[in-house]
């Protein structure tokens, strides 16, 4: 399952689930869902000014202040055995 886009299109946003591949290399229940909607927002891409959101955001937590945790703990080992149950 993945949830993609281009980072300076916000439109593009795509969730696509994969099952796998056979010896031809051709995508075995391939499902492609357009999410122009949501949108897709992960990093910026200037060059110039501070640094990204989640460069702030972590050197804010490493000094105390508050910060946007946009992926908790809970949310990264849930990630994680869902991903250990799709493989078993």
């Amino acid at each position: 399952l993945v949830y993609a886009g281009d980072d300076q299109d916000s439109s593009s946003g795509k969730l696509e689930w994969l099952r796998g591949e056979d010896e031809d290399e051709n995508k075995i229940g391939a499902a492609e869902m357009l999410c122009p909607n949501l949108g897709f927002e992960f990093e910026e891409l200037e060059q110039d000014g501070d640094g990204t959101r989640s460069l702030q955001a972590m050197i804010r937590s490493c000094l105390g202040e508050e910060y946007y945790a946009g992926a908790d703990s809970l949310v990264g080992l849930r990630s994680v055995q869902i991903i250990d149950a799709m493989y078993r």
